[in-house]
């Protein structure tokens, strides 16, 4: 049951601190247990509770409102976002090349020490506004945990998630938005999330917005409006300078990842349960991700209203977008009772709306549907396509129910590509010799100014054939009892 807004005595505020961890239960994926908010030896700082934007009782830290200075999340509170969390205030209209620079300069840093859990309250969120950045930098013995306030991770909708905004470029409906073309420094997105979340945007394509590496969120997605939810990580304009890498997002209700425009690459995404998709990117995003392992809800037979789809790239009709371009491989997305009936046409990856991607050593199970759907752009609604996707394939392959592909629309390259039957081990590994290469893939990144080269790998999927689970690169990330131990 979810809390309400309280008050903890020092035991309880422990306790809390224990079971966001733990979660009550044993760590079934056979990795390294999350290391738990310590329990202060000594009185934390005393100037913490003294913030505007902090509320102390014992050693729980309520944050609410503003974040307005550097700040760290030390290690002697147990921290709860009591609501909507802003660090920074650079989500305001700006109108001047001169406002920009002043919004940058202005910037300051929330650091989240490794091993920290963060709680929220139902109607909680952080909010990292454009010009300021989040420092969340776990490591595989200690990663960063944010979830609600209740016991355990297997809840969804009871809090927000983490927004970052940043100052890269973002590309609108229809070819059309605010900040197509033009050179000032700055546009006013109002992105998805409400009004609240407000404005991102720009012309840096490496812009910094901080470093999120090792870091679990689980049971987000409130919604805020029709069609408007907040996702798990909602990346909104934010550029390459960002690190975004080992990330699990656990029973989300929206998307789990979805990039708005921006350049910002990832690496090593554990996305497991989420009720609508998992890797979504739309309005001019340019970026590469390797490696990822999705696996929908294994026991959940509705989708709770969403259409779950493990990749859902750019978006249709009025709302294309074609400088919308992205590079992914080592992929591994794993359908369930969801994505059968009442739903049986979603397809594994959706690609649509003009948008230009290649795929690599990429893997498709348990869609009742087609592995894959390609659609391309119908711009003035005379229900012919007059806007074209390209999407590459290459050693991507599918054991769909449905078929590997949904109608005539193909890929416009599918080298080693199509229909193949396999299984998958407990590590998520192909247990077939198809998931082997005889040679490693040579993978050209999408060139959005980062340098970002891919690993050259000689298999397909997000986990290399004969790893064992322990030895899974995932398996250190993810939150107890999230994966299971075999879907087919």
């Amino acid at each position: 049951m979810l809390k309400s807004k309280y008050t903890l005595t020092l035991l309880g505020a422990a306790t809390l601190g224990l079971a966001a961890c733990g979660g009550g239960d044993d760590n079934n994926n056979g990795g390294t247990t999350p290391t738990p908010t310590p329990t202060p030896t000594s009185a934390p700082t005393a100037g913490v509770c003294d913030e505007s934007f902090v509320t102390c009782n014992g050693t729980t830290a309520v944050l609410d409102g503003t974040i307005n200075k550097d700040f760290i999340l030390e290690s002697g509170f147990q921290w709860v976002l009591g609501g909507l969390v802003k660090v920074g205030n650079g989500n305001v209209v700006i109108t001047s090349d001169a406002e920009a620079a002043d919004v940058k300069a202005a910037g300051v840093t929330l650091t989240v020490p490794a091993g920290t859990s963060v709680l929220a309250e139902q109607d909680g969120i952080l909010l990292v506004t454009r010009g300021s950045k989040l420092m969340a930098a776990g490591t595989a013995s200690a990663p960063i945990t944010f979830s609600s306030v209740d016991d355990g991770f297997d809840g969804t909708t009871e809090w927000g998630g983490l927004v970052i905004q940043g100052f890269a470029p973002q590309y609108g409906q229809g070819n059309n938005g605010i900040c197509t073309g033009g050179s000032a420094t700055f546009c006013n997105v109002e992105g998805e999330g409400g009004p609240s979340i407000a404005r991102f945007g720009g012309d840096d394509p490496a812009d910094n917005s901080g470093v999120l590496t090792w870091v679990r969120l689980a049971e987000g997605g409130i919604g805020v409006a029709a069609n408007n939810e907040v996702n798990g990580l909602t990346l909104q304009g934010v550029g390459h300078g960002t690190t975004v890498e080992y990330i699990q997002v656990h029973g989300n209700q929206d998307d789990a990842v979805e990039w708005f425009g921006g350049t910002v690459n990832a690496k090593y995404l554990l996305l497991t349960n989420t009720n609508d998709d998992d890797i979504d990117f739309d309005e001019g995003y340019m970026g590469n991700i390797q490696y990822a392992l999705i696996v929908k809800n294994q026991t959940l037979a509705d989708p709770l209203g969403n259409d779950p789809r493990g990749i859902e790239a750019n978006s249709s009709d009025d709302e294309y977008t074609p400088q919308t371009r992205a590079t992914i491989a080592n992929v591994t997305i794993v359908g369930g009772p969801q994505t059968a009936d009442p739903n049986p046409l979603e397809p594994g990856m959706r690609l649509r709306g003009s948008v230009n991607v290649d795929i690599y050593n990429t893997a498709v199970i348990g869609w009742a549907g087609n592995c894959v759907r390609i659609d391309d752009s119908d711009t003035d609604g005379d229900d012919v396509a007059d806007d074209f996707s390209v999407v590459n394939l290459t050693n991507v392959i599918g054991d769909c129910d449905g078929g590997f592909y949904r109608g005539s629309r193909v890929a416009d390259t599918q080298a080693g590509s199509g229909a193949q039957t396999f299984t998958l081990s407990e590590s998520f590994a192909i247990n077939e010799t198809v998931g082997q290469l005889g040679a490693a893939t040579a993978i050209a990144a999408t060139d959005n100014g980062s340098g970002f080269a891919f690993d050259a790998t000689d298999y397909i999927g997000a986990v290399a054939p004969g790893t064992a689970r322990a030895d899974a690169w995932w398996n250190a990330l993810a939150l107890p009892g999230t994966v299971p131990a075999s879907v087919r």
